[in-house]
């Protein structure tokens, strides 16, 4: 019977690529920066204190259209922005969403995004529940400076 080593074979493969562990996932309050031309950053910090991986896969909320995740690389001396599936919260990692980097576009946002207003955010994982977190709508550049300030930003 040489299908039976076989078949255990592609089950002792299958086991392996299952996650292992258990993420534990800590979502700070999250800051928006005051929409221009009809879009605004987020950012927000990830840790995950568990053992096992993730992965942000999408976040809601009402007061926009959508919310992409998004990456800004520097080429060739020039800033783009590239929309990501998804982003890896490895076991035992902080990421941190913040201008220039990695960070959440609020994609037309509605008319009470303003200076100090407050939104729920509700972030969705591969492994783990959803967890919903409060934005605080700031100015750009107090976003930008806190990521400055910040040396583990």
């Amino acid at each position: 019977m040489a299908v039976l080593p076989w078949l255990l074979g592609l089950a002792l493969l299958a086991g392996a690529c299952t996650a292992t562990g258990s993420p534990e996932l800590e979502v700070s309050a999250a800051q928006a920066a005051v929409p221009l031309a009809g879009s605004s950053q987020i950012v927000l910090t990830i840790s995950n204190l568990g053992d096992g991986d993730d992965a942000l896969v999408a976040v809601d909320t009402d007061a926009a259209l959508g919310i992409e995740l998004h990456e800004t690389r520097i080429e060739d001396d020039r800033a783009t922005m590239v929309s990501l599936e998804q982003v890896p919260l490895p076991a035992g990692e902080t990421v941190r969403f913040r201008p220039g980097g990695l960070h959440l576009m609020m994609i037309a946002p509605d008319d009470e995004v303003v200076l100090g207003a407050t939104f729920e955010l509700t972030l969705r994982f591969d492994r783990s529940d959803p967890i919903t977190t409060t934005a605080e709508v700031r100015d750009l550049l107090d976003l930008a400076e806190d990521a400055l300030d910040d040396p583990d930003a």
